[in-house]
């Protein structure tokens, strides 16, 4: 079938902009629906007069969106369960008479937007849990808490009721600076910090704020769903860069201008692999070469278990191209909600001055708390505590999978919270995810654990990604019994 596209020389938008743009649209505004086909790809090329290739790359983005999807020997239809997506019609009424009133309260019009979760599915479930990214709620240093929070409301006299620094608590931005110069190697002043809600609150203060400077946005593949949702939802072009044994692949990342890259160097997610130290100085020089702005993930580095940990790429730094992001997230709970973006002065600014137009800034309780746990030393303390537990889930599980599953290879071994287990040949990992199912055990493939791969990567069908902080031994060797017996019974 055809389509109506059409190609605009004055359109700044590169040709498999264009064609991705149109087509979405067509979709969204219900003119083309699931089910329908779409034009091949030597037909629309024809059709368009450009090459096959612009046409297969639109397509490709189509189908890594969840628009499209490929039917084999068959061709290429409107997905049939387009993306996990809040939609509303984007068109007004065939006429200009209002519509009779339904009863029902009105739906803000809005673009679809990609969705992400980072809640288990099966967290309300009595179930042996293994979701990525789950801390150990028993671990939480309570009474320490309670008694800094007591402290801080007993002096907070008129803290409470004024409006504070979009930036963040001078007193907070000091700490964590100090905290992250000798753990992570980078340097920086408080006029360099911003507090943040988290990581996603940190991801979307850099899509605003250089929405209007940057339009292409470079991930990992696979990588983290809640950063491609971001930038994503933000109208953001998306580039997908394979990743392999040493990380991102540094030479496959387009030589285009003026991009952001996102990537999660010390603990890739959800390989768990680490960038080598080579293609760290590779990516810095790329970055600089191509007058592009790196944004460094550090989501669980306060995890190291094995040698030195490689300096953060915001501590090789020296063109002020990486911004480092960060979480308590992970060390003390996500309940928290305090992050932090790491960056050079002049970009601060800006990131404050948009904090302030969204949010005006986070609470000053916790801050001035979190200020207090970490120079008080209770941070510090709390780290070596669960650092040893976790580290000794971490041998446990890894030590019990490659025994009683021979053939098993376990990859992010360094550091963080989670491993991957890439299974023997002849082990589906579907079929052990539904095996341990039926036991009350939750287990999660690459796909399945709030990470987006491209619909043509297959490298990582087998893989497993565990998270171990919030399992007990116990639990992890009942898991793995069932796992093994179900891993045999494949085998024949």
């Amino acid at each position: 079938m055809q389509v109506v596209l059409r190609i605009d020389e004055k359109d700044t938008r590169t040709l498999q902009q264009q064609v991705f743009h149109q087509i979405r649209a067509l979709i969204l505004e219900g003119r083309l629906r699931s089910g329908d086909p779409v034009p091949a790809s030597r037909e629309l090329s024809q059709q368009l007069g450009v090459s096959r290739n612009t046409v297969l790359i639109a397509y490709e983005h189509l189908l890594s969106e969840g628009y499209l999807e490929s039917r084999a020997n068959v061709g290429t239809f409107v997905s049939s369960a387009l993306p996990e997506m809040s939609m509303s019609t984007l068109t007004s009424p065939a006429n200009d008479q209002p519509s009779e009133p339904s009863g029902q309260s009105p739906a803000p019009a809005c673009m679809p937007l990609l969705e992400h979760s980072v809640i288990s599915p099966n967290r309300k479930k009595d179930t042996v849990d293994f979701w990525v990214g789950r801390s150990d709620g028993s671990a939480f240093p309570a009474r320490e808490w309670r008694r800094i929070l007591d402290t801080k409301l007993r002096h907070a006299k008129g803290q409470l009721s004024e409006y504070h620094d979009p930036r963040g608590l001078r007193e907070f931005r000091q700490a964590l600076a100090d905290h992250i110069g000798p753990t992570r190697g980078v340097l920086a002043k408080p006029e360099d910090v911003v507090c943040v809600g988290g990581s996603q609150d940190g991801l979307a203060l850099i899509a605003r704020a250089f929405s209007r400077t940057f339009r292409t946005f470079i991930h990992e593949d696979p990588c983290y769903l809640g950063a491609r949702a971001v930038f994503s939802n933000f109208s953001y072009d998306t580039v997908a860069v394979p990743v392999d044994r040493d990380g991102l692949r540094v030479d496959l990342l387009p030589e285009t201008g003026r991009s952001l890259l996102y990537v999660t160097p010390s603990h890739q997610y959800p390989t768990g692999v680490t960038l080598s130290l080579e293609r760290r100085l590779q990516l810095l020089q790329w970055a600089e070469r191509t007058d592009s702005i790196v944004i460094e993930d550090d989501y669980d580095g306060d995890f190291r278990y094995e040698g030195t940990p490689l300096t953060a790429l915001r501590g090789l730094d020296r063109a002020g191209r990486v911004i480092y992001l960060g979480t308590f997230s992970k060390s003390f709970g996500p309940a928290i909600r305090i992050g932090y973006l790491v960056s050079t002065a002049e970009l601060s600014d800006a990131f404050a001055m948009w904090k302030g137009i969204l949010s005006n800034g986070q609470p000053w309780l916790e801050q001035a708390a979190m200020a207090d746990f970490i120079t008080g030393g209770s941070f510090r303390r709390h780290l070596r505590r669960i650092r040893s537990t976790y580290m000794a889930r971490r041998d446990l599980l890894a030590r019990e999978l490659t025994t009683r599953i021979p053939g098993t290879s376990i990859h992010g071994m360094r550091g963080g919270m989670h491993i991957s287990a890439r299974l023997p040949k002849g082990i589906c990992a579907e079929t052990l995810q539904k095996a341990a199912a039926e036991h009350r055990i939750a287990i999660y493939r690459a796909r399945d654990c709030g990470a987006w791969l491209s619909p043509s990567n297959t490298d990582f069908d087998d893989l497993l990604v565990l998270g171990y902080a919030a399992v007990s031994d116990r639990n992890i060797r009942k898991a793995v019994d069932v796992l093994a017996h179900a891993a045999e019974q494949q085998s024949g």
